[in-house]
């Protein structure tokens, strides 16, 4: 596949490849926001309501074309588009509605009185907001041949979905008095997840592109950040009967997986998800107020201790993976800094990271 956004794309697929399957790389993966050389000029259009302007598939795909030419890729940074209308899109399939706050996100509305409710219930793939995603992804693989890459959409399922459907209080509460309901219905939800991923990534794969998603990795074949936010809420033996299952099978319906760790309430999972021969990587999201990077050296080194690929995920500019990186070993590290950079400053931190794998 060629872009003409991105010509060394093949070479960087082929990083990418090394990294999933943990091979020597003249320099770890780096994803990294550099500002454009002109604004992008974004399209001009009212809309009456913040429903109306998130569903309106042609205005929303204006605007990544306008991003998407502005744009610089850097390093092994690509231009992505992965279709979007919140994080609870899963919840919306199984009936709940989504309300649309900003212009950043949505939320669902808790629908089920009971967890075990959840166990006669079945996706809606014909309901709008899916549709949308649909319209969404194909649209975006019409117009973008040969200038980016489709991604298949954020869609929270196994705990996260139960804990959208419930409210996540509620699906606290469910933990505490009915943990075999909550582990029944993450099975049945995690039943329909291979018919929800392959709905969006088939049409994806059958245009010719890599997978991706809103972690900006890429294979030639199925791929996905698993996650549950949710587990920071409960025990570590809760987590292993109900939601652990679920995840493995998510997993194993996978190429290559990643694991979304998301804040130090997460962290008392890690080990059990260290245990998980099938997933190849972890991306460790210290959060708001807990950063440096260079907290979490112990998170860092364990991940690489257990042979797992790390993504290093900062918050506080390029010199937060300066600090940790003398303690790492460079093989299977993908750092991705949040924030937008200067070109200059980014090219610099490029160098440096060949630099500090040659043993420089």
């Amino acid at each position: 596949m060629e872009l003409a956004t991105k010509p060394d794309l093949p070479e960087v697929l082929a990083r990418f490849e090394a990294w999933w399957n943990r091979q020597p790389l003249e320099r770890p993966l780096v994803t990294i926001e550099v500002e454009p050389e002109r604004p992008p000029q974004l399209p001009g259009k009212h809309h009456g309501s913040m429903r109306e302007r998130w569903m309106d598939v042609e205005y929303v795909l204006d605007c990544v074309e306008a991003r998407i030419e502005a744009g610089v890729y850097l390093g092994d940074t690509v231009p992505i588009y992965m279709p979007f209308l919140g994080p609870e899109i899963c919840a919306a399939l199984f009936g709940a509605e989504l309300v649309f706050k900003s212009e950043e996100t949505s939320y669902s509305v808790p629908s089920v009185r009971r967890v075990r409710d959840i166990l006669a219930m079945a996706p809606d793939f014909s309901n709008p907001y899916w549709e949308t995603i649909r319209q969404l992804t194909e649209l975006s693989l019409q117009r973008g041949r040969s200038r980016w890459i489709t991604g298949v959409t954020d869609l929270h399922t196994n705990g996260d979905l139960l804990a959208a459907l419930r409210d996540p209080q509620q699906l606290c509460i469910d933990c505490a008095d009915d943990l075999e309901g909550v582990r029944l219905a993450c099975e049945h939800v995690t039943d329909w997840f291979p018919a929800i991923f392959d709905d969006l990534y088939g049409r994806i794969a059958a245009a010719g592109q890599p997978c991706t998603t809103w972690t900006p990795g890429l294979a030639m074949g199925a791929w996905y950040t698993i996650s549950c936010d949710f587990i920071c809420m409960i025990s570590p033996a809760m987590f292993r009967e109900a939601i652990l299952p679920s995840l493995r099978r998510e997993i194993g319906h996978m190429k290559y997986s990643l694991f979304h760790l998301d804040g130090p309430g997460a962290l008392k999972h890690l080990d059990a998800l260290l245990e998980l021969d099938e997933l190849d990587a972890v991306q460790w999201v210290y959060g708001a107020g807990a950063g440096p990077a260079a907290r979490w050296l112990d998170v860092y080194r364990r991940i690489q201790d257990a042979g797992k690929g790390l993504q290093i995920v900062g918050y506080g500019g390029l010199d937060e993976f300066r600090a940790v990186a003398p303690y790492l070993t460079p093989q299977g590290v993908w750092f991705w800094p949040i924030g937008r950079f200067h070109r200059g400053e980014a090219e610099a931190f490029l160098r440096w990271t060949s630099d500090w794998a040659a043993g420089g």
